[in-house]
């Protein structure tokens, strides 16, 4: 049992609520907490999941900015210094005959991407090589799709 003091307005509303449902106040004041500590609780998880998805996020995004800032370091190197890559390695936009399209996926292994050869972490956002038979093994980060637009 539980006692409190509620001003006479809201005392009021609660008899007349009650009234109008038919049932008794003791009923319509327990049921109403109920609900209330129901909503709170699960407000309360949906915002601890939210949190979590943007804390991954930032965390996933961090990481992608850092390895494009690495990136642009190792290229933006003087001219002079930069050895010529030997044409055999160098990366060709127009490899992959077989991939029909880029299927986009989140990752749930680190992959290497097939054109840069960066790491695709797990968690990434990236693509997959989509064939006649299937998945392929081909694997793409999203600068290197972008760049085949």
């Amino acid at each position: 049992m539980l006692h409190t003091r509620i001003s006479e307005p809201l005392a009021e509303d609660i008899r007349r609520m009650a009234e109008d449902l038919r049932v008794p106040v003791s009923n319509l004041v327990r049921n109403v907490l109920e609900e209330a500590f129901a909503v709170v609780e699960t407000v309360s998880e949906n915002v601890g999941d939210l949190i979590e998805d943007v804390v991954d996020e930032a965390e996933r995004t961090r990481e992608r900015i850092r390895r494009y800032s690495a990136r642009g370091r190792h290229q933006s190197g003087r001219a002079d210094d930069r050895r010529p890559e030997p044409a055999e390695s160098r990366v060709s936009r127009e490899e992959h005959p077989e991939v029909l399209g880029w299927q986009p996926l989140i990752f749930n292994r680190p992959q290497v991407c097939s054109d840069c050869e960066e790491p695709i972490e797990r968690g990434e956002r990236g693509y997959v090589g989509a064939t006649t038979n299937g998945l392929s093994n081909i694997h793409l980060c999203r600068d290197c799709v972008d760049a085949r637009h």
